[in-house]
């Protein structure tokens, strides 16, 4: 069988794909172009009404680009809006949840009985693991508690294992991921939480990195800060959900902290690891979110060591609290947004600045141009001096940063994560 797997949104959908492409492949499946592919998988989204629209628009597209395929939908999306997919002439199966994908799979892919669920990330050197799935701490504007379901902490022993498959495929930096990452192990009888899946992860031997995902505020204790300042292993870099920078909107969207607590965790986490590159989700637009609260959200930003901002547009989901809320004009949310881009790129900017003349920890990335990539270990995308092979940890010295690119030239290899 010949497959394309199309996807769509965060990164557990990137490891779930990569799950079933590493099946696929195990039971001598074929990756190929969506035009020559006997099947073709598309994992959906459903954060935002873009999500689901984009996801309806892929999906007629897909089906005309290659009309004889065998179209399945799956993910988040298909999950809330079975029905709508079900009804599209051009869907040929949606499969909503985890137990309908190995049904589906075992339906359609000759010899997939016995072959391992080992994931399968092409020709990368970075690789996502899954802990966790899940989150019991239910926003007032986010639907993915709704269609992904309670915070489950993958075993420590899966967790273990999964992360030595990836070393030995060769993966040289390995991402945890999950909805909520930091809440590891609190629904089971696993103790340390996250700082202690670390430690036992990090006893493994071998040349490699580990990258957080997203840690809620939180969820960033003492002890995990105390182990990314001692482990070299650890990445310098950290996404922490802000979402506003107004306590107000943060009560309405019922998040679990305030402003407060959250710039006094940025303080402490550049004070106590120099040069880690901190990062912000934020929603722009919340139905109750003042001109006042979205400048308190901009001086927040400006007035801290953020590095990184993934800004978005908030969007009314169907069945959640905020959704009965009058929205926003689209015009002023789609301004506010525009607004906070502009700030993050400013402020990486300043960020990557502050590293010309010195070296920086990176991990050499595929680059299909003429000169090489490297991911330092702050999060820094920098383009090299010269190409090397992807999957080598190198030492980066940073010489210039112009409109949003980073350069820099190599000053050594190493054979062990730095």
């Amino acid at each position: 069988m010949t497959y394309a797997i199309i996807t769509l949104g965060c990164k557990l959908n990137q490891f779930d794909s990569a799950l079933i492409a590493g099946k696929l492949g195990a039971a001598s499946g074929q990756a190929r172009s969506v035009e020559e592919a006997d099947l073709i998988l598309l994992n959906t989204c459903t954060v935002t009404h873009r999500a689901d629209r984009e996801a309806r628009r892929l999906a007629r597209s897909l089906k005309r680009s290659n009309p004889r395929a065998l179209l399945a939908v799956m993910g988040c999306s298909a999950r809330l809006n079975e029905t709508a997919f079900r009804n599209m002439p051009e869907v040929n199966e949606v499969l909503p949840d985890e137990a309908s994908v190995r049904s589906f799979l075992a339906r359609h892919a000759e010899a997939l009985t016995g072959a391992a669920w080992r994931p399968w990330f092409g020709e990368r050197t970075r690789a996502y693991l899954k802990v966790q799935e899940g989150c019991g701490f239910p926003c007032t504007y986010c639907i993915v508690p709704s269609v992904r379901g309670p915070s489950r902490s993958v075993p420590p022993e899966e967790v273990l294992e999964g992360f030595k498959l990836l070393l030995d495929a060769g993966y040289k930096e390995i991402v945890l991921t999950g909805i909520n990452t930091g809440e590891y192990g609190k629904d089971s009888s696993f103790r340390g939480g996250l700082p202690a899946l670390l430690e036992m992860l990090l006893k493994t031997e071998g040349c490699y990195r580990i990258r957080l995902n997203s840690v809620e505020p939180k969820a960033v204790t003492p002890g995990l800060i105390s182990l990314m300042k001692r482990e070299k292993a650890l990445a310098r870099h950290l996404q922490i959900p802000m979402q506003n920078g107004s306590d107000r909107v943060l009560r309405a969207m019922r998040r679990n902290y305030r402003t407060a607590f959250y710039i006094e965790l940025l303080r402490k986490l550049a004070e106590e690891i120099p040069g880690i590159g901190l990062g912000a989700d934020v929603l722009a637009g919340y139905p109750t979110e003042t001109c006042e609260d979205f400048r308190s959200t901009l001086s927040l930003i400006e007035n801290s060591p953020l590095a990184f901002l993934h800004a978005f547009s908030y969007s009314p989901r169907p069945g959640t609290p905020a959704a009965r809320l009058a929205p926003l004009e689209p015009r002023e949310v789609h301004a506010r947004t525009n607004t906070l881009r502009a700030l993050g790129e400013k402020k990486k900017a300043a960020f990557a600045s502050g590293f010309i003349g010195k070296s920086l920890d990176a991990l050499t990335l595929v680059s299909g141009g003429g000169s090489g990539r490297a991911l330092t270990t702050n999060f820094l995308d920098v383009e090299l001096d010269k190409k090397l092979g992807a999957n080598a940890f190198v030492k980066v010295h940073v010489t210039s940063v112009s409109e949003g690119k980073v350069t820099g030239r190599v000053e050594a290899e190493s054979s062990t994560a730095l």
